[in-house]
């Protein structure tokens, strides 16, 4: 029979394997978007991403990720204080608002965008709310953000490691993809 802290662990793991996958699809999404020629391939592959926000799939995998990772600190006796702890914990957090208040909203705004527009090729309007790069480097960072985290999970540096390994990651991803959007336009 396994333990409490081994189940708390395994629904951590499936937490982080989820998130990694829906991190993967928004990627895609996002990708597959700025690639379409036509107003259809934009609804086609809007509609994949739509699911993300619909479920709030975002917010529930962070929720589980931070109850999961509490249980497991007070199981393993570790400190929020722990710069690999709190720091991540800080970064999940911040993660989920911007994801929620910045891509959703212009994700949302491009299915919008795409269903009003006649079938065809992609308008200008349309391909400008794509290639925002707002939107590009939100989702390139969060991205980054995500492997920034399992860095600290992995590494377990202090406050200081735990925070410039976020900054670093998540600033090579936003500006990774502000560079992508800023090339797109």
């Amino acid at each position: 029979m396994p333990e409490a802290a081994q189940v708390g662990l395994f629904i951590h793991f499936i937490g982080v394997f989820a998130l990694g996958g829906a991190t993967a699809i928004s990627l895609v999404v996002l990708t597959m978007i700025q690639r379409a020629k036509t107003v259809q391939e934009i609804r086609h592959w809007g509609s994949l991403g739509a699911l993300l926000s619909t479920y709030y799939v975002f917010p529930v995998l962070g929720l589980i990720l931070l109850l999961s990772g509490s249980y497991l600190v007070d199981k393993i006796g570790e400190e929020w204080g722990e710069g690999w702890i709190g720091v991540s914990a800080v970064a999940l957090i911040a993660a989920v608002a911007i994801g929620f208040f910045v891509n959703t909203p212009r994700f949302k705004g491009i299915g919008m965008g795409a269903q009003q527009a006649p079938d065809g090729p992609v308008p200008p309007a349309l391909s400008e709310k794509i290639n925002d790069p707002v939107l590009v480097g939100a989702v390139y960072g969060l991205s980054m953000t995500a492997l920034g985290i399992v860095w600290n999970m992995t590494i377990q540096p202090g406050n200081a490691g735990a925070l410039l390994a976020i900054v670093i990651f998540a600033g090579a991803g936003a500006a990774a993809g502000v560079l992508t959007a800023q090339q797109r336009a």
